[in-house]
């Protein structure tokens, strides 16, 4: 389906959330690059380089996430990567004003939502 990098970001070390999602991908036919928790911008960028990812996944589900989320879509943007990667964040405290805040795409209220929004986004490339 397409290869998708994902990670909890800088200052968050809660996983659980993150690894369901990485789960579903899996399973319904994405390469997923899982970096792990705590991870700041330039892994993500280094990784979509790498890869060629086309999905970047950021979790976290403290609110001291959604700054490291801007920062790291912020990076993209810099690393002249933005206009090729579409990003989708998710978390516990993740709503529609903090994906406008960090310049996401698109955010998952859960893993199958998640699922079904880089489904799409593999559909629009094809």
């Amino acid at each position: 389906m397409g290869k998708i990098v994902f990670g909890t970001v800088a200052g968050d070390i809660y996983d659980i959330g993150e690894d369901i999602v990485v789960f579903m991908l899996d399973v319904n036919g994405f390469e997923v690059h899982d970096l792990g928790i705590d991870m700041p911008p330039q892994q993500f960028v280094e990784k979509i380089k790498e890869t060629g990812g086309a999905i970047a996944g950021l979790s976290g589900f403290l609110t001291l996430a959604f700054d490291s989320m801007k920062q790291i879509v912020d990076a993209i943007q810099a690393a002249g990567l933005r206009d090729e990667v579409k990003v989708m964040i998710g978390g516990g405290q993740i709503t529609e004003e903090v994906r406008k805040y960090t310049g996401a795409d698109a955010y998952g209220k859960d893993a199958m939502t998640g699922v079904s929004l880089a489904k799409k986004w593999a559909w629009e490339k094809w």
